[in-house]
């Protein structure tokens, strides 16, 4: 991958490619951000550049032999390390699996890669032999490239089986770099964060990916800056909006939510039937629409809650107004748990989840928090 394909960050890209050009480059790294902001990108854009035979001002080549086998991940100098399931499986047996995965899109959530590997509601890891093979790559010697590079998608996932690669990390042979990539900075070990040079990504501008969007996918620039504001920030929440925006999420998300709240009395045949005929028509609209149903709630919400609290929004005067009428109804902290429950049924929809009976469940959910 090269640097010209990581949307936006052009701060970080400069910072990256100056230490490379300085030979000062920080032998073990964090990329820390939100999905969407291109930290996996990033790391392969730049274990491309440091090894590349013929670097470019901004740039790897692109072409020469390193390049090539840097884009299909097989060069012999560069290792991914990432969850994988079960206690004994290593990132090296999934190799294929990845190389597909990211030959489709290098922006992707989580969920969507343990699906890739094990459809089933099952949890990802960074096993004991995962560190392990970590250390056996390290103690031997450079193939052809400059650098030997070790990206660790995920590293969160480390857990107290990380603790191994202490050593490796706070002194790596010459010529080594590590990159460790997560989401949450209290979710690293702290024997681990101690010995990284922390590199924050900050979320994406609403001007940069609408430009992304109009480059790479022929949007219309204002409606670009449309599902901008509702990705807030993140890229591959843009790309999920694509071709959604004429849908009237608005009118969908005050019907949920009426026909859950209006209800405050013990739930009646007629409100479960309501609410049953809603997940119906919600569970047959398709998995894209559902995901930028709610990616559109997550973000009513949360400007909502802005507006309510005097702060700006980006919600239209009609949807301001039902949003601060909706809070002082349920109250702004419920309303948080609300978001909360509907991030968990994304992660569902996302982990190919029965959607209608996964919309009903979360709606139940919502329910019993309205009346507590």
């Amino acid at each position: 991958m090269q640097f010209k394909q990581v949307i936006a960050q052009n701060e970080l890209k400069k910072q990256l490619i100056q230490s490379a050009k300085n030979d000062k480059v920080s032998q073990a790294m964090l990329f820390l951000g939100a999905e969407g902001t291109g930290k996996l990108s990033m790391a392969l854009a730049f274990a491309q550049y440091v090894n590349c035979e013929n670097p470019q001002e901004d740039d790897s080549c692109g072409t020469c032999s390193s390049c090539v086998k840097a884009h299909k991940m097989a060069h012999p100098d560069i290792f991914y390390t990432y969850p994988t399931i079960g206690a004994k499986t290593i990132s090296r047996d999934k190799i294929k699996d990845w190389r597909i995965f990211l030959a489709k899109e290098a922006y992707f959530k989580y969920p969507e890669w343990i699906a890739q590997l094990d459809n089933e509601n099952k949890q990802g890891n960074i096993t004991a032999e995962e560190c392990n093979q970590v250390i056996r790559q390290h103690s031997l010697r450079h193939f052809e490239g400059k650098y030997k590079v070790q990206v660790i998608w995920g590293a969160e996932m480390l857990r107290k089986e990380g603790n191994r690669l202490l050593k490796l990390i706070e002194e790596p042979p010459a010529n080594t770099i590590f990159i460790l990539i997560s989401q949450s900075q209290e979710a690293i070990l702290p024997t681990i964060l101690s010995r990284t040079q922390l590199i924050k990504f900050p979320k994406l501008k609403l001007e940069d990916i609408a430009q992304a969007l109009e480059e790479q996918q022929q949007i219309p620039k204002e409606e670009g800056l449309k599902i901008a504001q509702i990705a807030d920030g993140s890229w591959i929440d843009a790309k999920e909006l694509l071709g959604q925006t004429q849908n009237n999420y608005f009118e969908e998300f005050r019907e949920w939510l009426l026909l859950i709240i209006q209800h405050n009395a013990s739930p009646s045949i007629k409100f479960a039937q309501g609410l049953v005929n809603w997940s119906d028509k919600m569970g047959a609209s398709g998995r894209q629409n559902q995901k930028a149903f709610l990616q559109y709630a997550l973000f009513f919400i949360r400007e909502g809650i802005a507006a309510k609290h005097n702060l700006p929004s980006k919600l239209q005067d009609q949807e301001n107004s039902v949003a601060i009428k909706m809070i002082d109804a349920i109250t702004w902290r419920k309303m948080l748990d609300i978001s909360q429950i509907i991030n968990n049924l994304h992660y569902q929809i996302v982990r190919n989840a029965n959607a209608k009976i996964a919309f009903l469940g979360t709606s139940m959910k919502i329910k019993a928090l309205h009346r507590k």
